[in-house]
């Protein structure tokens, strides 16, 4: 009986010891810096976009004055590019508050955006505005 008792001691040991091991944070590798072309979106608005069958579309005719609006633009921003999404952190979401606010365009908000992506945020290094065919996925010269 003592036998199984210590047996089944052992072996639970060994299970917690394996499980703790598994739950060890790792450490996340800062990628290089990136640029991307694309729509700025309110994180609000992107939630319902990324719903659609074509989120670049409903991004490229996102409004100025919808992503200013108080709840929006407290959500935080990010960008469309190629049809994925990228949240800007919170540095990143006040310059580009700051860029749409001066953007005299009332719709298509495209811009170029440099800085560090990991997993799907991204750290704004920054931002230029830029025009974009939605059609052709290029920038117009």
């Amino acid at each position: 009986m003592k036998r199984i008792v210590a047996l089944g001691l052992l072996l639970a040991f060994a299970v917690a010891s394996g499980t703790a091991q598994e739950k060890k944070p790792e450490m996340s590798i800062t990628s290089t810096t990136v640029t991307l072309k694309g729509y700025i979106v309110d994180q609000m608005c992107a939630k319902g976009m990324l719903k659609k069958d074509n989120p670049m579309l409903k991004a490229a005719s996102h409004s100025k004055e919808c992503a200013l609006e108080d709840a929006c633009a407290a959500s935080g921003y990010g960008l469309f590019s190629d049809g994925k999404w990228y949240v800007f952190d919170e540095a990143g979401s006040k310059l580009a508050r700051g860029m749409i606010e001066k953007d005299k365009r009332e719709k298509g908000l495209s811009y170029e955006v440099s800085g560090k992506v990991d997993a799907n945020r991204f750290a704004v290094a920054s931002l230029k505005e830029t025009t974009l065919d939605l059609k052709a996925g290029k920038k117009k010269d």
